[in-house]
């Protein structure tokens, strides 16, 4: 890497490699000290490398090496976990170790106990060393060495009398069974991306209800906190866990819309009457009305095929026309509950983190897969070219249920191709190829639904279209008013307080929010009001390209 680019990512890191620095030290000389040296081997290694795929990761990893060393030379011993050796430790308590359950217990509750208690504890017992040895070493006094081995003390008897009580997430450890996000990922991914181990995803859901610290994350979950520590120090600079206070012994909050899956799904029966409603009530008119349009109101796809393009007349009228008062208000109404509660990550993502939690004992006997899943309404654009593209993906979409795979270079392509007349010379071999196996190409005609503007296309240009040829009968729009309270009425008891004003901004307008689409498709394919799509179409299905003529 030349020294430009390294100046470049130095500059980009230095603030993140301080706040990594105060972290750990909680001084700000100190910090100084260590971000100092952090800089220093990170600039060193960034021109010694030729190409850096994750700088952020890159980073991360150098600053903990840094951080290790520094504690490793302050300290002249590796700070190592030791929950797995024995302690020599002689007081009133010792006719209990010689009983070796007892002594696996002791074992395994040192690797909960603080860096710095576990440090003491490892001097005095494992290295002999005398109280005022220690207070030199750790740049501490005596009295405060005195302290920690008293605490230690108690703190480990608390645990040998606590080793009867089962800890559920200790037996039975949770697992995120889906994972998403509401708003903008960023460069490293979403939710998915971060929570790659169950440790991580044990740490979110230990101290979603009650905040927690370190070391009670560490006894919840049976780990010893030296491997919970870099964990929440990764979620917490990412955004996913909140620190609530700056005591040396801080507690966390995690900071997502966590469904617990193993809780019966009580919105499930309101979903089907609102389904029955909606076919009984609006979209009989609106569907007249789109088969008498010579035209298909501006709509297009291969063929005209009407019974295709209701699928995605669905999606849209789910999208746009649930609401209540004026649409500028509702605008500004969701721009501001963004701005409140999307969280800005590192790596510029702006979203509120989803995820579906499940355990084993579920998976295995009771887990069956939801046929009503849904990734909600992808909307992407590409404003050089003033082209907007909206998918949406359910069962009856024959497509993974990712939004990684909807990507927004396909959409350009498919744009050129039709820009140019269906011209596939002005394609490469492999995107002509890629647009084929995805089905938006087939015998060279576009399969997407599309829609052309005679100006710059805008999403107000569909919603304002929709608002123009569907009528919404009152008896509907009071209907979703009593859908938005009782939908939160039933699930707000499930989430902490915290992350309840998330839920009710979402059970607002909720006939709108996608949930409902497959619902909805189920009940018109029973009634016949939708006959069933090819193996071609479900590639296509609930997707538009809108550009200008």
């Amino acid at each position: 890497m030349n020294k430009t680019q390294a100046d470049r990512l130095i500059l980009q890191y230095q603030t993140r490699i301080f706040g990594f620095a105060m972290s750990k030290l909680h001084s700000y000389i100190e910090a100084e000290e260590l971000a100092a040296d952090i800089i220093s081997e990170v600039y060193c290694s960034f021109l010694a490398a030729e190409k850096i795929n994750h700088p952020s990761s890159y980073v991360y990893r150098i600053a903990c090496n840094v951080y290790a060393k520094r504690i490793q030379r302050l300290t002249c011993i590796n700070i190592v976990d030791i929950s797995d050796a024995v302690l020599p430790y002689h007081d009133d308590t010792q006719e209990h170790l010689e009983q070796n359950e007892t002594v696996q217990q002791l074992r395994s509750a040192i690797g909960f106990l603080s860096d710095r208690q576990r440090t003491i504890v490892y001097l005095h017992y494992y290295k002999k060393m005398a109280v005022a040895e220690i207070a030199k070493v750790l740049g501490i006094s005596p009295g405060t060495v005195k302290w920690h081995l008293s605490d230690t003390r108690s703190t480990l008897k608390e645990e040998l009398i606590m080793t009867s009580q089962t800890i559920e997430l200790n037996v039975n450890p949770i697992r995120f069974t889906s994972m998403g996000h509401d708003g903008s990922a960023g460069t490293t991914g979403d939710t998915k991306d971060m929570f790659d181990t169950r440790l991580k995803q044990n740490i979110a859901w230990s101290c979603y209800f009650k905040p927690h610290s370190i070391e009670e994350i560490a006894r919840t979950l049976g780990v010893p906190s030296v491997y919970i520590a870099d964990n929440v120090q990764k979620l917490e600079m990412y955004g996913y866990l909140d620190r609530l206070d700056h005591s040396k012994n801080p507690k966390f909050r995690t900071n997502m819309v966590l469904l617990d899956a193993r809780i019966p799904n009580q919105t499930q029966p309101l979903y089907l009457e609102a389904a029955k409603k909606l076919c009984d009530q609006l979209y009989p008119s609106i569907f007249d009305t789109f088969d008498q349009s010579e035209d298909n109101w501006g709509f297009s796809c291969d063929m005209n095929d009407k019974n295709f393009m209701k699928y995605t007349l669905v999606m849209l009228c789910t999208r746009y026309l649930f609401y209540h008062g004026d649409a500028g208000k509702k605008a500004e109404m969701w721009r501001e509950f963004y701005r409140r509660y999307a969280v800005k990550r590192p790596d510029g993502g702006n979203f509120i983190a989803h995820a579906t939690v499940n355990d084993d004992c579920h998976l295995s006997s009771e887990h069956k897969e939801n046929s009503y899943a849904f990734c909600g309404y992808m909307q992407r654009d590409d404003t050089d070219l003033g082209i907007l593209n909206e998918q949406y993906n359910c069962r009856f979409a024959d497509r993974t249920m990712d939004w990684r795979d909807n990507r927004p270079e396909d959409w350009s392509m498919l744009y050129r191709y039709i820009a140019d007349q269906n011209d596939k010379s002005v394609l490469k071999p492999e995107e002509y190829k890629r647009l084929c196996d995805k089905g938006y190409l087939a015998d060279d005609k576009v399969q997407i639904m599309t829609y052309i503007c005679s100006e710059i296309p805008t999403w107000d240009h569909i919603e304002q279209l929709l608002h123009d040829k569907c009528t919404v009968p009152q008896s509907i729009l009071d209907y979703s008013l009593y859908f938005d309270s009782t939908m939160f009425a039933l699930q707000k008891d499930q989430y902490p307080k915290h992350i309840q004003p998330i839920i009710r901004q979402y059970c607002t307008d909720a006939l709108g929010n996608g949930e409902i689409i497959p619902y909805v498709i189920e009940e018109m394919l029973y009634r016949g009001m939708l006959q069933p799509l090819t193996a071609a179409q479900k590639k296509t299905v609930f997707s538009i390209l809108i550009y200008q003529k």
